[in-house]
């Protein structure tokens, strides 16, 4: 097992990357604040898919891809941009509505599927993570890497970020949470909404 002695280090980088504050640690945070732990949990598979995804294609190196065609990652990191914009309308729109109580209204069908892919389209938005995940790889990775190599980092990189942000989840669904969040919702909503818009406008300015 020695010659997969290298997935540690990499493990230990996506772990930082993942613990990072940026938009998937947000709308976690909202989504298991303002709706549920499932709906938190959901939204956390979603950005560990999404963390996978981009895992994969820095494996297989997709990301020399990108590199030779800047046109792609351009629309990419606008589409993304675009996306966190309109989810910080989202936010900060309903950041007045007082907080469902009983039924959560986001538990109807196909609400936990809604945070899944809200956590998958936020975790992919900014295509920047996959040449940092590349950079991560190209430090690490022998030059020959065993076979399989590229189905245990996305396993790794599945594991390691679902894992945080089902923690995030899970620690800000309890009901100490949501009572401090009920007291403070409007103002920790606007608050949230102005960070995603920050966000988006780096992803805008950074492709002028």
């Amino acid at each position: 097992m020695n010659e997969y002695s290298f997935l540690v280090a990499i493990a230990a980088a996506l772990l930082g990357g993942a613990m990072s504050p940026g938009p998937s640690f947000l709308v976690v945070a909202q989504n298991s604040l303002s709706k549920s732990r499932g709906h938190g949990i959901a939204t956390a598979v979603g950005t560990g898919l999404g963390a996978a995804l981009f895992a994969l294609l820095a494996a297989l190196g997709v990301t020399t891809l990108l590199e030779q065609t800047p046109t792609v990652y351009v629309v990419f990191r606008v589409g993304g941009g675009c996306y966190l914009l309109w989810l910080a309308y989202r936010i900060f729109r309903g950041a007045t509505e007082p907080l469902q109580e009983g039924v959560v209204s986001g538990e109807r069908q196909g609400g936990l599927l809604s945070s899944l892919l809200k956590g998958l389209v936020v975790q992919t938005s900014n295509p920047k993570t996959i040449f940092i995940i590349a950079s991560i790889f190209s430090a690490v990775m022998p030059l020959e890497p065993p076979i399989h190599t590229a189905l245990y980092v996305t396993l790794i990189a599945l594991v390691i970020d679902f894992g945080w942000y089902a923690v995030v989840a899970v620690s800000l669904s309890n009901n100490k949470s949501r009572n401090f969040y009920k007291r403070t919702k409007t103002h920790f909503d606007r608050l949230a909404a102005c960070l995603l818009f920050l966000l988006s406008l780096k992803l805008f300015t950074d492709v002028l």
